[in-house]
């Protein structure tokens, strides 16, 4: 069962457990495992369990984000759907006048459309048609 969360956590616990300098024997009798089931998580043929994951992040000193490709930089297969990606959140000011504006009645947006349609589009401090 190789997928492609396996394979990203083998690699990631493979490379941790080489910067500690441990054998797959030295992790895996600190996991509790043996070792030929280490070698198989680390090739990315299984899964690690809750527990054993929590276990493999505090002997290779890796936070659990890292093991589990949170930080999205796998490589999507052909024929999947990427996640969308993380919106940064609005300014609160921002979300204040969202809040604002979905309270106002359909006659009140659009006088308040056409007064924002007068208002300049060059940001603040600077001049239509200056080069800075």
């Amino acid at each position: 069962m190789k997928t492609e969360l396996g394979i990203h956590l083998g690699q990631s616990a493979r490379a941790a457990r080489r910067s500690l300098g441990l054998t797959q024997a030295d992790v895996a009798q600190k996991l509790g495992v043996a070792r030929e089931v280490y070698a198989r998580l680390e090739r990315g043929h299984m899964l690690p369990s809750i527990h054993t994951l929590r276990g493999l992040c505090t002997v290779l000193r890796v936070p659990p984000h890292d093991l589990l490709a949170l930080d999205a930089t796998i490589e999507t297969p052909p024929g999947r759907k990427r996640p969308p990606p993380r919106v940064r959140p609005e300014p609160p000011a921002l979300e204040h006048l969202r809040r604002t504006l979905r309270g106002l009645s359909a006659s009140d947006l659009r006088l308040l459309n056409a007064l924002a349609s007068t208002l300049p589009t060059t940001p603040p401090g600077q001049h239509a048609g200056s080069e800075d």
